[in-house]
């Protein structure tokens, strides 16, 4: 009788044991069901708030395309546009300056560039100097200029807006079509007189020069001479201007035109005096063009400036305008007037 009882409270016992698991279980199981459907709902909220994120976000960009952003273009009225000049190959520039800033019409902008313009390097700079003008547009200074502006005080501020090219002209009756950089240094100092001496023709050669202090002079004396003396030009072969060089060698009427050389600025004579018999030389199997002084692979490739004197205020609309021709605006007028970006 006792050994029944025991056992009854044992077979209790374990019954108790299997409930209270089973209830435990179930207890997990309802609770890992009940996370489960709030993670779940949780999931799904932040699904739908990202999709609505992304139609908002298409949304706006549709809007922003619908609506693009204006920027201002940078203007000046004519009584704050500085007193300008500039060098004869940069003067089609200053009037896409005009154009660009006061908004001219072509007509308007070459009416202003005849009325404020000279185009003779030594005349530009002695304007600055003199301060009838605040600032100019050209090649960098002889160390003539250099000398001129010393002597009165004045130093000079130049900043590089662009590139161009120096170029040597031949007939395009001539045979050569390259030189190297020492050859044109031996044809100008007298070492080398013939054509045959570089693969043309047995002709003598005719150098032609520019008068002293001019851009393209300059140019010539730094960049391809480089302190090698000149031979003495002949009379006649000395010319004062651009136009003038470029019609002796190609106006075939003169007796010399077919064996002569000259030098000139890229976009001068491919651009704004352009004769038909003449043609560009290689130099150091490098042809000019656009692309070539682009990238700088011409070795004549040359930085056209704008300059300044260094008293004019840096608040001053003379600084405003060129902080102005560094930026992709300016830097497409540069390109509009026939010049190369910076970079």
């Amino acid at each position: 009788m006792e050994e029944n009882k025991k056992m009854k409270i044992s077979l209790t016992t374990i019954i108790m044991i299997v409930v209270i698991v089973a209830l435990i279980i179930a207890g997990i199981g309802y609770y890992m069901y009940i996370s489960s459907n709030k993670e779940n709902k949780v999931n799904k909220e932040n699904v739908a708030t990202t999709n609505m994120q992304k139609v908002e976000v298409e949304e706006e960009n549709v809007i922003n395309k619908e609506q693009p952003q204006v920027t201002e273009k940078f203007k000046m009225t004519e009584a704050e546009f500085p007193k300008v000049d500039g060098a004869t190959a940069m003067l089609p520039f200053i009037g896409e300056i005009t154009k660009s800033v006061l908004g001219y019409t072509s007509e308007q902008a070459q009416k202003y560039l005849d009325e404020n313009t000279q185009g003779k390097s030594a005349k530009v700079y002695a304007s600055l100097i003199k301060k009838e003008k605040d600032l100019i547009f050209i090649s960098e200074p002889s160390d003539d200029i250099l000398r001129q502006a010393k002597e009165t005080k004045v130093e000079f501020d130049m900043t590089g807006i662009g590139k161009d090219g120096f170029v040597f002209l031949v007939s395009k009756d001539n045979p050569v079509n390259s030189l190297t950089i020492e050859q044109i240094q031996k044809i100008y100092t007298g070492e080398i007189t013939n054509w045959s001496q570089v693969g043309g023709n047995d002709e003598e050669i005719v150098a032609y020069q520019r008068e002293q202090n001019s851009g393209s002079q300059n140019l010539m004396e730094k960049m391809v001479m480089k302190g090698k003396k000149f031979k003495e030009a002949p009379k006649g072969l000395t010319i004062d201007s651009m136009e003038g060089l470029i019609d002796a060698i190609s106006n075939k009427d003169f007796d010399n035109s077919k064996s002569s050389i000259g030098y000139s600025i890229y976009l001068y004579a491919k651009e704004q005096y352009v004769r038909d018999n003449i043609k560009f030389l290689a130099i150091d199997g490098v042809y000019p063009s656009d692309e070539a002084i682009a990238n700088g692979s011409y070795p004549l490739t040359k930085i056209v400036y704008a300059i300044t004197r260094k008293d004019v205020p840096q608040n001053s609309n003379v600084r405003k305008l060129i902080n102005w021709l560094l930026t992709d605006e300016g830097q497409e007028v540069v390109v509009a007037g026939g010049y190369s970006k910076l970079k």
